[in-house]
């Protein structure tokens, strides 16, 4: 009578088998798991030019100053810096504000319109 086994050959293969799927696997997970981070960090410097430009909105025009203007900011424990320029063109009493946020070798930059009232 014959017993019914695994052969040390048919074994090896299910191993390499299972073995290239978890590694497969892992990798992918490591991959989402640092998309996610940079994806988070995004979001908040994308906050933080959001806020600079609902500020810069909320004051008076003639108080909102011409020029660039550089803040060293945190996102989540990473550092940053948030460059704001402002442009002003009187023809038509209209400044372009641009926030730009730049961390590691990332940025995101908005921009907005503000007329005087």
């Amino acid at each position: 009578m014959q017993k019914k086994a695994f052969t040390i050959i048919e074994f090896l293969l299910a191993f390499v088998i299972i073995s290239i799927a978890l590694i497969g696997g892992s990798a992918f997970f490591y991959a989402n798991a640092k998309n996610i981070v940079h994806s988070d960090i995004t979001r908040l410097a994308t906050w933080k030019a959001i806020e600079k430009i609902e500020t810069l909105k909320a004051a008076d025009y003639s108080q909102i100053p011409v020029g660039t203007t550089t803040e060293n900011i945190t996102i989540g424990n990473t550092q940053a810096q948030r460059i704001t320029i402002v442009t002003e063109d009187t023809s038509v009493s209209l400044k372009t504000v641009n926030v730009q946020v730049v961390w590691n070798n990332n940025n995101i930059s908005l921009s907005t319109m503000i007329a005087k009232q």
